[in-house]
């Protein structure tokens, strides 16, 4: 028997009139139920884009409003010299510094651990550029690197300096600890 002979005869009537109510409103509880999760599965997606949305924009507050974030990037995108002989134990300028960098270290963390992803990233990366290129933090990223490869620890501001290795910022002299150049700025012990 064909679907077209089921539907013409009268074994097709007789099955739906043996349908009863409970059986349709079963059925139309059920694609309810369908309808209403993906309204609640869309609506969920929609919170979660907002919510990282606003982690993003407080992420990029705080550069804005932080005082010493705000003034350290200001500091190395005018390329005054802050890395010198002076900077370690001066507290102003090495506090400053070092919680910057700790913050975009944690940006870059973020990051790679693919908890912020390459858009989002996008709104830091000018500054996390301007920060890894600048001469000053390369010659403290130097000293930091040997002081840690001397006492065999991890590297503070770690996540921002692989960024930087990722990005090849520093040339094959920089892991030379002797290295001529690197040295005139060598301000740690190791």
């Amino acid at each position: 028997m064909t679907l077209n002979d089921l539907i013409g005869s009268n074994n097709f009537l007789e099955a739906i009139r043996k349908i009863s109510v409970s059986d349709f409103i079963s059925i139309f509880s059920v694609i309810f139920i369908i309808i209403g999760g993906a309204f609640a599965f869309y609506q969920w997606g929609r919170n979660t884009t907002y919510k990282r949305a606003e982690y993003i924009n407080e992420l990029t507050e705080k550069i804005r409003t932080d005082e010493s974030i705000k003034y350290t990037v200001y500091l190395i995108d005018y390329g005054n010299v802050w890395y010198d002989e002076r900077f370690h134990g001066s507290n102003d300028i090495e506090l400053k510094v070092d919680k910057t960098l700790s913050y975009f270290s944690y940006i870059c963390y973020l990051y790679s651990r693919r908890i912020i992803n390459k858009k989002e990233f996008a709104f830091f990366e000018y500054e996390i550029t301007r920060i890894i290129t600048n001469n000053n933090v390369r010659f403290y990223f130097f000293n930091l690197y040997h002081f840690a490869e001397k006492n065999r620890s991890k590297m503070t501001f770690q996540y921002l300096f692989k960024y930087a290795e990722k990005k090849k910022v520093f040339v094959d002299e920089f892991y030379d600890k002797d290295n001529e150049e690197y040295c005139k700025r060598k301000y740690l012990n190791f």
